[in-house]
């Protein structure tokens, strides 16, 4: 209304000007003039029209033109019609953004309302995790008093022998005692990963409820998240205390654990056995291992069957340690042989994921299969699609059907094609110095610490 109001005071003060301009008086429609008086002395104004006038006559000076007011009123007419319907298009344009806010806080409380439910989910299994743990630790006090008191018992009734014939059965309660202390120690570490995640969610309530309050929506007192943990873990201290390798396997399931190697990276699930890290399990066909850069890059596969770890995951493990190799392969006669190197390392993607560290052969692992990698020391990692080998005129992986750290061609091809019976050829599964060209039946790379290796050693 404010712009008709001001376009209409302005037609108005428009005409005035207009009016006072030209000396013209508004006719008002509706009232009618008077009519003109008679002459009065007709006769004499008729002698003086025959009396010849000698003098020139003066020229009238020309009327001003009037304002031509319809035109002035429809330019204006036209122009409030134009503030009109840009007023209704802006008016129109607040109500979508009202309404795409109100579905935004609508389902920012939907999100809100989920977190919930699962907060309270965690709350349940962090109290089922934490009775675990209570009787777990009641029963290995227990089983610790029936240990002492056996052990009392047995040295009043043997003293010559010592324990004597209970050797066998403390041998038993040892195996127990170090069983339910690994149970022990996995529900522990089972209860702090559930905290952990109890952390974050509640710390992602209180993000969605500012969001909310910034939207204009604002929660009651009673509506806050509530933090259910120790004390310890609230706020951006907490940090989800993973194991970083497998040498804590035996709190894998199945052969499968999930590990993050520090506390800002992300977590990813590897395949153990025992302390060793699998990065590569070929047993069958099941699995196409002629695939592209991005498949390589990821990973691919079944962690409980054949698979690839992915070059990604594989340069973050070599990066966080020094890490040694081993190389477990197997031909379909049923010979199984092994390769293990010292050292071994790849470089980043940018880099294109080189061989950068390969460490001494170690000849002492028997049956040895001989030394059939140290040829591809630093050579990039090459893919059907992504051809970096060393040979000028070839693609190495489209030759050998697979992909690998092809130097001027290979000297093994662990990534090649899977046959299911034992046949030469330059695309199968194959180590050199062990089978020839022959294929073989299965094949295992596993990594694994260095330091965990010294100290399996020294034991």
């Amino acid at each position: 209304m404010r712009p008709q109001l001001a376009a209409i005071a302005t037609v108005m003060v428009l005409a005035a000007i207009c009016g006072f301009g030209t000396g013209s008086v508004l006719e008002v429609p509706g009232v009618t003039q008077a009519p003109p008086l008679p002459p009065r002395n007709l006769r004499n104004n008729q002698t003086r029209s025959r009396i010849p006038n000698n003098f020139r006559s003066i020229a009238t000076p020309p009327i001003a033109p009037r304002c031509d007011y319809k035109e002035l009123m429809t330019n204006l007419h036209d122009r409030v019609g134009i503030l009109v319907t840009l007023d209704e298009d802006q008016r129109h344009r607040l109500e979508v953004i009202d309404k795409k806010l109100d579905q935004l806080v609508e389902s920012s409380s939907a999100r809100m309302e989920s977190m919930k439910a699962q907060q309270l989910d965690f709350l349940h299994r962090l109290d089922s995790f934490e009775h675990i743990q209570r009787l777990s630790r009641n029963t290995l006090d227990e089983l610790k008093d029936i240990s002492r008191t056996v052990r009392d018992v047995s040295q009043e009734q043997y003293p010559s022998s010592g324990i004597g014939t209970f050797n066998e059965s403390n041998l038993n309660l040892s195996s127990r005692l170090d069983a339910l202390a690994t149970l022990l120690a996995s529900t522990a570490l089972s209860v702090r990963s559930v905290q952990v995640e109890v952390a974050n969610l509640s710390r992602a309530i209180r993000r969605q409820s500012r969001l909310i309050q910034g939207k204009g929506l604002r929660s009651t007192p009673g509506q806050q998240p509530i933090f259910y943990g120790p004390s310890g873990l609230n706020g951006p201290t907490a940090t989800r205390q993973l194991p970083s390798s497998c040498s804590y396997s035996f709190l894998s399931n199945h052969g499968i654990l999930k590990v993050q190697l520090t506390p800002e990276s992300e977590s990813f699930y590897v395949s153990c056995d025992e302390d060793w890290t699998v990065i590569l399990s070929r047993t069958s066909d099941d699995v196409n291992f002629e695939r592209g850069w991005l498949d390589y890059r990821d990973g691919f596969g079944n962690l409980a069957g054949d698979f690839f770890i992915g070059l990604n995951k594989l340069h973050a493990l070599t990066s966080s340690a020094l890490h040694e190799l081993r190389i477990v392969m197997e031909d379909f006669s049923g010979n199984v042989a092994y390769a293990g190197y010292s050292l071994f390392a790849i470089g980043s993607e940018k880099e294109l994921y080189p061989l950068v560290l390969l460490g001494k052969f170690q000849d002492n692992l028997t049956p040895s299969a001989g030394d059939s990698l140290s040829y591809h020391a630093g050579a990039k990692f090459s893919t059907v699609d992504q051809d970096n080998d060393n040979c000028l005129e070839c693609n190495c992986a489209l030759r050998h059907k697979g992909a690998g750290w092809f130097n001027n061609c290979a000297k093994s091809n662990l990534f090649g094609e899977y046959t299911t019976q034992n046949q030469p050829g330059e695309t199968g599964i194959w180590w050199d110095t062990f089978s020839g060209q022959n294929s073989l039946k299965r094949v295992r790379w596993m990594i694994r610490p260095i330091s965990e290796g010294i100290d399996d050693a020294r034991r």
